[in-house]
């Protein structure tokens, strides 16, 4: 890595932040923390069901062994992330499309919303440890941290001025147009973001490994040894599993808000502002927590910030309440987001990363998705309040499995900062 240019590594640096700002601020504006809480409530469809979203979310982990089996090998893995990536944005379609033909017909829009979220996060999962190898084996370990903040406090920025846009447009458009314009500009955001992974200056592993579909069987094999040798991984998986349970808190955190202060079309800049504002400094923060301190110490602060804020939101409903709520909760998600993706890359030999990626998040699927579907199952039947004590459990148990059994990995096996 020294044998790299400091300006390929800074320039690997800057994109790798832009295209992730361009892509999360136009997920993020059509997603079901801003946009598909308002398209809900406007098409009379139950706000339990917005738990299916992060249920599809979740399922992105079915996909991580394909990627790695398929791109394993590869001395250039970046065109294959091209790709996968044109394909996952595809799904984001939906949100335009759904509005313009499905807007009366709202048994047909949700079906079609849910199935293109599972397509875009399968998909998405495919490419999701090749391109977390590309970029880490593109920059400097010494900036990981960093660059993970970087990538969400300038998609923070990004969301400031998404704010303004969807501002003017629920004030000059009508439903369901809004929804429209809201969809097809945050589709353009990410195709934009799909423009500027390609501009990436890869750095093309030194040896070749043996790759292709036919080595899908032998990949899934490799997963398993991983969790069977490694205690380390079985530790991080059943924590992971725990902390899950603050995803109900971040699935329903807008509809919780929008159902307790009346909010309409014309609000649906509240939370969006809510949500992206913050999270300049929170994964400012972040990113510095997880350079200096290492990925164990803001787990562990995530997991302990997530079981207070469940016990929060039950609590929760006047404005300060909501705006503390958002703040807390956006900044235990920006800890997570920084600290895990740099731990698993830390943790495992430089060869086996997007393998390691691959056992963790397929290993934490089963658990993560149980957990999301009781959730869906407690709000509709017995309301908010019951799988919001959940989270609170959940938090509580992850906090302490994270300090415990967590390993405080500081550096990777083929550190130069070590």
């Amino acid at each position: 890595m020294n044998d790299i240019p400091y300006a390929t590594h800074r320039r690997n640096f800057w994109i790798a932040g832009a295209e992730a700002a361009l892509y999360m601020a136009g997920s993020d504006m059509m997603g079901p923390m801003t946009l598909i809480p308002f398209l809900f409530a406007k098409t009379n469809i139950e706000s339990a069901w917005i738990g299916l979203f992060t249920v599809a979310a979740l399922l992105g982990a079915l996909g991580n062994p394909i990627g790695s089996a398929w791109a394993g090998g590869r001395v250039w893995k970046l065109p294959f992330c091209l790709r996968v990536g044109f394909v996952q944005r595809l799904g984001f379609l939906a949100v335009p499309l759904g509005s313009l033909f499905l807007f009366e017909r709202p048994g047909l829009l949700l079906g079609l919303l849910v199935l293109a979220w599972t397509q875009t996060y399968l998909v998405g999962g495919i490419g999701a440890p090749v391109y977390q190898f590309v970029i880490t084996h593109g920059t400097w370990e010494s900036w990981w941290g960093r660059m993970m903040a970087l990538r969400s406090v300038l998609a923070a920025i990004a969301g400031t001025g998404a704010t303004v846009f969807v501002w003017w447009v629920n004030r000059t458009f009508t439903a369901p147009h809004n929804y429209e314009v809201i969809g097809w500009v945050g589709v353009g955001m990410l195709f934009l973001s799909l423009y500027l992974v390609s501009r990436f200056r890869e750095i093309p592993m030194e040896a070749r490994f043996s790759h292709g579909a036919e080595s899908l069987g032998a990949t899934f094999r490799k997963l398993g040894d991983i969790l069977r040798r490694d205690g380390r991984v079985r530790w991080i998986v059943a924590a992971h599993i725990f902390r899950s349970t603050g995803f109900l808190v971040g699935a329903y955190m807008t509809a919780v808000l929008v159902e307790r202060r009346q909010l309409t079309d014309r609000d649906m800049w509240i939370p969006v502002l809510l949500s992206t504002l913050p999270s300049i400094a929170s994964h400012l923060a972040a990113g510095w927590i997880v350079d200096r301190w290492g990925p164990k110490p803001a787990l562990v602060i995530s997991s302990a910030i997530i079981s207070a804020n469940s016990l929060l939101i039950v609590y929760c409903f006047g404005m300060p309440a909501f705006v503390l709520l958002f703040v807390a909760g956006n900044f235990a998600g920006s800890l997570l987001s920084n600290a895990w993706p740099t731990l698993i890359m830390k943790l495992a030999p430089p060869e086996r990363r997007h393998a390691y990626f691959s056992t963790i998040s397929l290993s934490t699927a089963p658990g993560n998705l149980l957990i999301m579907v009781l959730g869906i199952v407690m709000v509709r039947y017995t309301g908010y309040t019951y799988v919001f004590y959940l989270g609170v459990v959940g938090g509580l148990v992850s906090t302490w499995l994270f300090t415990t059994k967590l390993p405080h990995v500081r550096y990777a096996p083929d550190s130069a900062d070590r």
